[in-house]
């Protein structure tokens, strides 16, 4: 029986098949479809974590409109000077003082030396929204303070003990949600790597950043969690988009080979499993036998493709907390009253962002260097007191929309008592100290104009 069956096989004739194409694909960042339908199903947030957060660092450097999504959030949420130090305790002498050694040693604060403390600030910004999570080390050598950002993923998620309450590379105190220790995979350089050698971090010189879905959640989500799928299948559709179009210009023709036919227009190569068309002339028409006929391929082009993208664009912004032109940078469809909506609602958000990274980031931070310039007799006792309860971080304002219609509106609100000059001020991200300041110095270059062209009226009598 056996045999019969090999005698089958053998004199079963061999399919010879057509190979057109063999490119790579043009879609590195391609998503597995069914990985992503399990995230998205109810499960927990902790379990998520890892493959979410290699998701969205795979889409954050592969997709041209994530990766300037991350480029357009540092810009809006710490500007070009980032999230700045000013303290009000009413004396001048120990606010200049405080913030000049503070902006000292955020030039310094890396271990390593290799970053400044904006260079800490961003990257902590980015981590938190592509990861749903930063981790910020404080690194307590006697009296000095130093600060680096650890990789989430070497926060190690498989690590889980349950008689020692840790899941997640997390420990927590016993019935509590109060973290105790982080177990972090030192010396590493490999996010695969099982044999590294796994430290364990104090909570206390841990800030770790996140955002929490359920009040038992250890890690945090990835805020491109949502918009994973989305762009999945927007790159699907235009990879596809981009193979039709391709075909239609590099492949003329399918010609149909009879017998005693003449050459045809590109290299065949041929062995026993099948044939290989490996180079074809683009555009090129061979003259045929009377035996052979030509048959010429269609290419359908799909109806509404940009208002497909349109559309799957604006969930993704809507998933990230901005609008459509805000993320694409398409501006056709904007008029004034759209783009403020807009702005407006995405403007609250970062405001909340940058109320988020001061509570979680700046402020535990700066009252540990406060301590530390206290040991180091760097400042007094009564300077820290001073110092301690009049203190804020400062964010950038943004750019009015329509400067006249803007400004106009602010000044009827303070007229009518809506608003204040400070309000206003605070709105754009101005200092108020530093406005006061401004304002004297414009009266004395003022007061020595006046001078001057007092002055040169009198050199011109005489």
């Amino acid at each position: 029986m056996l045999n019969f069956f090999k005698k089958k096989m053998q004199s079963a004739p061999k399919r010879k098949n057509l190979r057109f194409f063999r490119w790579q694909s043009l879609n590195p960042n391609e998503a597995n479809l069914g990985e992503i339908l399990a995230l998205a199903q109810n499960t927990d947030p902790d379990l998520a974590n890892a493959r979410l957060r290699n998701q969205a660092r795979s889409l954050s450097v592969n997709n041209s409109l994530t990766n300037g999504f991350f480029d357009m959030l540092t810009s809006e949420i710490l500007g070009e000077k980032g999230i700045t130090l000013s303290i009000t305790s009413g004396k001048n002498a120990v606010d200049k003082k405080v913030e000049w050694l503070f902006n000292s040693w955020c030039k310094e604060c890396c271990p390593y030396g290799v970053y400044d403390f904006l260079d800490i600030e961003e990257m902590a910004l980015i981590s938190f929204f592509r990861d749903g999570e930063a981790f910020i080390h404080l690194i307590k050598n006697g009296k000095n303070l130093k600060i680096e950002l650890l990789d989430a993923a070497f926060i190690d998620n498989n690590y889980n003990d349950i008689n020692s309450n840790i899941k997640c590379g997390i420990e927590r105190e016993e019935n509590s949600l109060k973290p105790k220790f982080y177990y972090f995979r030192k010396n590493s350089d490999s996010l695969n790597a099982t044999n590294a050698e796994v430290i364990k971090i104090p909570a206390s010189d841990i800030l770790h950043i996140k955002k929490s879905l359920i009040p038992t959640q250890r890690r945090g989500i990835s805020k491109l969690a949502s918009a994973v799928l989305d762009i999945n299948q927007k790159d699907k559709f235009l990879k596809a988009e981009r193979d039709r179009a391709r075909l239609a210009s590099e492949l003329t023709a399918f010609i149909s080979k009879k017998e005693n036919s003449g050459a045809l227009p590109f290299e065949i190569s041929e062995d026993e499993n099948h044939t290989e068309i490996r180079q074809a002339d683009v555009g090129k028409i061979a003259y045929l036998n009377e035996n052979e006929e030509i048959k010429f391929v269609e290419a359908h082009a799909v109806d509404n493709i940009t208002e497909y993208l349109k559309m799957t664009d604006r969930e993704v912004a809507r998933s990230l907390g901005v609008s459509y032109a805000t993320l694409t940078g398409d501006l056709k469809e904007v008029n004034y009253s759209s783009i403020r909506q807009g702005v407006t609602s995405e403007r609250r958000s970062f405001r909340r962002l940058q109320g988020f990274l001061k509570r979680k980031f700046h402020e535990p931070i700066f009252k540990e260097w406060l301590k530390t310039a206290l040991i180091n007799n760097q400042i007094t006792s009564y300077e820290y007191n001073a110092v301690l309860d009049n203190f804020s971080f400062k964010p950038q304002g943004w750019e009015y929309i329509d400067p006249t219609k803007e400004v106009n509106a602010n000044k009827i609100s303070i007229e009518s008592g809506f608003k204040t000059i400070s309000e206003v001020l605070r709105e754009k991200g101005i200092d108020i100290d530093d406005f006061l300041k401004d304002i004297e110095n414009d009266k004395q270059i003022i007061k020595k104009i006046s001078e001057i062209n007092t002055l040169k009226v009198k050199n011109e009598n005489q």
